[in-house]
């Protein structure tokens, strides 16, 4: 009995000792270096935070102010996209850019290696500043090791990180090449990969540190060797000047707001204050705000049920205004011995697994006993059925009572392209009234960053979507914009572009279309031929140009792979983005490919003529997570020269779009979407395009359902 009770006191000690780490702070985890990515302070680590992360940050250390975007689009990736302020430095001349200090863009990135194990660190190698101007170009390859609470670094560094020379370069022993590093120039064309002079130089050099969690307290103490040396920072690049140093010691504290930010302050170089906020969250597989939302099944009395189950037109009336009232919308339904199939159209939830499963519930409970199968039909866009769904019925009510599992209703499901638009043959119709509309209005933000005449110019404008569907297929869409403020009147830096100025003339667009007309279209989209789609587009398509043109994209239900074209004839509107255009027009087309790889890579291959009459090729690379977070990247490469292009030598940027309902404790419709050109040039320059096909036919096919496959039973 006594080694009972001994028993049961372990026990509930055990159970106090949870409930103490419960109520300790919550660690965010490993914390932001300077320059954005996660590391020390100047120094990076082998860390990065965890994969499908976004973190948005700024940090003062005098003379630089650093605002970063930092992404973890893999395990094994992490990315940054960094503005630095140089107070201590002009952007130019007094007579072109005044009093302005010098703004500087860079891209950074981390690959892991290895992953930590029992006996082995971390290792991962990085590249800083890989395609900027070079201010701050330097690569590394570094180790962090955990013993408890403490995490060790120790790292290798080339450029800008390695000033301090503290050992020759070991890779000169494997090619001469690598003993070489140019002195880079500030006044020569950023944004090209210098390949050949990564992880080169006489000298390298070792640098390391320390960073300590205090769980009690919430903090981590940091502490780093640092070895990038600002007083010689004008002998590794001409575009900075040096700094005086009194220590290689940088420390200081960072303290976690819960697990969606961190606030740090140190001491760097011995003789400056170290501030920096970051906030930051993680879209892997779920939202910040749980789903309150619970998907509840209408109650009817004995009468209304018995009236069902012996009135065909009593079923169709119920199970229409049932799913209406959950905003999928019924655009057909045909009941016989055995089957009930239903088409709907709906754009509340992004899954069409869980739209599947949330009207084959309702289907379920209303259906008489003796139908075996229930058969969903997914419109999009409103004239097309492009999905069909299958499932056995007594299958799908054991898994909704918990007795089996999604993976389990999978085996015996079956999905395709449906061989004929079972809407148009339904022999329930419900009366679809057309001409219908939608709209919405607030207030937006445009911006002009990091130019010459002051580091922010901005707009904030009252914005309006309007969208007139007048039938199937055929659409009208607006967003108009009303000027509440802006400080645009302070451009004043013409474009100086040998070629069309497409887009280059966006300060001129920006000063003359503050309230303004950004889209007036029509579109018509159908489908001619199973797994063909095509669209036709004329108006406003965009703030610069308007035009006439369409599309064309063939896309197998069950394959990975679509092909398309698309072309259009336009012409360049007047900056101030009424209904008046320019003397610019032009043909602009390409060649479309996509794939997606492991059910959550796309890719996308655009081949063919641009905007300014250049022709090339632009590859897009985006990963999209189970909550629906994307995050992407892309490139453009023409015939254009570097030297005719301008800074940054070609077309490239970042963008990444979160769903509304991520925030929100309901599901709906939506997106924040943010993308980011660090250059605004005329070469490469892309039809911006809304309704394109790609976009509209979503998650729909087979891959987009299996991967949501989970949510049927939600």
């Amino acid at each position: 009995m006594r080694h009972k009770y001994l028993l049961a006191l372990l026990l509930l000690s055990l159970q106090a000792m949870a409930s103490i780490e419960d109520y300790l702070p919550t660690d965010p985890g490993p914390s932001a270096s300077n320059f954005g990515d996660t590391g020390l302070y100047e120094m990076p680590s082998a860390r990065l935070m965890p994969e499908g992360s976004l973190k948005l940050g700024i940090n003062s250390f005098y003379p630089y102010e650093v605002t970063s975007f930092t992404a973890t689009p893999f395990s094994w990736m992490e990315a940054v996209f960094r503005y630095t302020e140089v107070k201590n430095q002009l952007y130019g001349p007094a007579y072109y850019s005044g009093n302005q200090t010098l703004k500087d863009k860079g891209f950074d990135v981390k690959f892991k290696l290895l992953s930590e194990t029992n006996y082995l660190p971390s290792l991962a190698v990085g590249l800083r500043d890989l395609a900027g101007t070079g201010l701050f170009s330097s690569e590394y390859v570094v180790a962090s090791k955990r013993f408890g609470d403490l995490d060790a670094t120790l790292g290798i560094a080339w450029g800008s990180l390695a000033r301090d020379g503290n050992i020759s370069n070991p890779l000169k022993n494997i090619h001469d090449s690598f003993s070489n590093r140019n002195l880079q120039d500030r006044g020569s064309q950023g944004g090209s990969f210098n390949i050949k002079e990564w992880f080169s130089g006489e000298q390298a050099a070792i640098y390391g540190g320390l960073e300590y969690h205090l769980k009690r307290y919430g903090l981590r103490l940091k502490v780093e060797y640092d070895t990038s040396n600002h007083e010689i920072a004008s002998l590794t690049n001409s575009g900075l000047v040096d700094l005086n140093v009194s220590s290689r010691f940088n420390y200081g504290v960072v303290y976690g707001l819960s697990r969606f930010g961190e606030i740090s302050i140190g001491q760097m170089r011995g003789n400056e204050v170290q501030f920096s906020f970051h906030i930051k969250a993680n879209f892997f597989d779920k939202g910040l705000v749980p789903k309150t939302e619970r998907f509840q099944l209408k109650k009817y009395s004995k009468e209304e049920r018995s009236e069902i189950s012996k009135s065909k037109r009593a079923f169709y009336k119920n199970l229409t205004n049932e799913l209406n009232e959950k905003n999928i919308y019924v655009q057909g339904v045909t009941a016989t011995k055995d089957t009930v199939e239903v088409s709907i159209n709906q754009n509340k939830y992004r899954s069409y697994s869980r739209a599947t499963g949330r009207t084959a519930r309702v289907v379920n409970s209303l259906a008489l006993n003796r139908i075996e199968t229930i058969v969903v039909a997914h419109m999009n866009p409103n004239n097309t059925e492009i999905s069909r769904i299958s499932i056995e019925r007594h299958k799908f009510d054991k898994a909704i009572k918990g007795k089996s599992s999604p993976e389990e209703l999978l085996l015996t499901a079956d999905m395709s392209a449906p061989d004929t638009q079972h809407y148009k043959s339904a022999e329930f119709k419900p009366i679809v009234k057309l001409p219908d509309y939608m709209w919405k209005m607030g207030p937006a933000l445009k911006s002009h960053i990091g130019g010459p005449e002051a580091f922010f110019l901005g707009q904030v404008w009252w914005k309006t979507d309007f969208t007139l569907l007048i039938r199937r297929g055929l659409t009208l869409s607006t967003s108009v914009g009303l000027d509440i403020y802006n400080n645009f009147n302070e451009l004043n830096n013409p474009s100086a572009s040998e070629l069309p100025h497409v887009r280059s003339d966006i300060q001129d667009y920006l000063k003359e279309g503050e309230t303004n007309i950004a889209r007036l279209k029509l579109d018509y989209v159908w489908s001619p031929y199973k797994e063909l789609y095509a669209r036709i587009d004329i108006g406003l398509f965009e703030e610069m140009f308007g035009g006439i043109g369409g599309e064309i994209l063939y896309k197998p239900f069950a394959s990975d792979t679509a092909i398309g074209l698309v072309v259009h004839k336009v012409k360049q509107r007047d900056f101030d983005q009424r209904f008046s255009f320019r003397d610019y027009e032009t043909t602009t087309g390409h060649f479309e490919f996509y794939h997606t790889f492991n059910k959550d890579i796309d890719m996308q291959i655009l081949a063919g003529k641009y905007l300014a009459g250049d022709k090339g090729v632009t590859i897009d690379l985006a990963r999209q997570f189970k909550s629906g977070f994307r995050l992407g990247i892309f490139a453009t490469k023409t015939n254009v020269s570097e030297e005719e292009f301008g800074e940054g030598g070609f077309d490239k940027g970042f963008y990444f779009q979160i769903p509304t309902d991520l925030f929100l404790p309901n599901y709906q419709a939506g997106s924040i979407s943010f993308g980011l050109h660090p250059l605004t040039k005329d070469g490469g320059a892309i039809l911006y395009q809304t309704h394109a096909l790609w976009g509209l036919l979503g998650n729909t096919d087979k891959t987009g359902i299996l991967r949501d496959w989970s949510d049927i039973l939600d």
